[in-house]
């Protein structure tokens, strides 16, 4: 009786993941055919919405620790880069540019990102773009970062090592995973978290039953963090957890990963 407990909270809680994943995509990408929640028709264009963008303006002071946050919606499954007017700051690999999956569709995922500055500068100030792309489209939303007592408080590297401003050792924090991710059974996905910190980060994945992800002919942890699973079916529908850790502290994100029945 208890295992039929455990069993059906399980299966509410996916269904709840599922569900919501289904509500933050447009009519435009068919994910329910004929009310069946576990089919998945394909769209040939490609799709990107900027879900929750980041903040439009963020004020901090010199010294502080600020985090930009930004997450997508889009098929195939967005990247999401950010950039300090028209200079790119991050390199979050295109899932599409991965040369580790062979066989990949286009499935649908919610990503997201931070962009971390663990030391506020005046040179920080200025105009920050969430730019997400899936295959040809690309949309953006801009924040503006304002930092009020700037004026004469800038420091050039001899300064910013005198005072262990370089090399300061900062908590690990994951800037770019896939919160949901749905693709149809038999496809190959790549779930992303990459991190910064330091030191940097030790890297481990998890398993929707608690167990630590080692390297198989199903899984493999990449080098960049990437997770790899090949040939996913229903019995691989659950959330894996991704942990950073370094010997400040650590951080962890969630994706759950949703394996749908092509329709016909």
């Amino acid at each position: 009786m208890v295992k039929l407990s455990v069993l059906l909270t399980t299966l509410c809680l996916q269904l709840a993941y599922s569900r919501r994943l289904i509500d933050d995509i447009d009519n435009d990408v068919n994910v329910l055919q004929n009310g069946n929640l576990g089919t998945y028709e394909y769209k040939s264009s490609d799709y990107v919405k900027i879900t929750q963008p980041p903040l439009p303006v963020v004020q901090k002071e010199v010294g502080a620790h600020v985090e930009l946050h930004c997450e997508a919606m889009g098929s195939p499954p967005p990247t999401i880069q950010w950039y300090k007017g028209p200079m790119r700051v991050t390199e979050n690999e295109s899932f599409e540019d991965n040369n580790e999956i062979t066989d990949h569709t286009p499935g649908i995922a919610k990503v997201a990102s931070r962009l971390v500055i663990n030391y506020v500068l005046p040179r920080h100030q200025g105009n920050y773009f969430c730019v997400a792309a899936a295959g040809s489209e690309v949309v953006r939303k801009m924040t503006e970062l304002v930092v009020p007592n700037a004026i004469g408080r800038e420091m050039n590297f001899t300064q910013l090592v005198f005072r262990k401003i370089v090399g300061a050792h900062h908590h690990p924090r994951v800037t770019f995973w896939a919160p949901a991710y749905m693709d149809v059974m038999r496809s190959d996905v790549i779930l992303p978290c990459k991190s910064v910190g330091n030191p940097k980060p030790v890297l481990t994945w998890f398993r929707p039953n608690g167990k630590e992800v080692t390297n198989d002919d199903k899984f493999e942890v990449m080098q960049d963090g990437e997770l790899s699973i090949r040939s996913i079916s229903w019995d691989d529908m659950g959330v894996y957890t991704c942990i950073v850790m370094n010997s400040v502290g650590k951080d962890s994100v969630e994706t759950f990963l949703y394996p749908m029945q092509e329709s016909k």
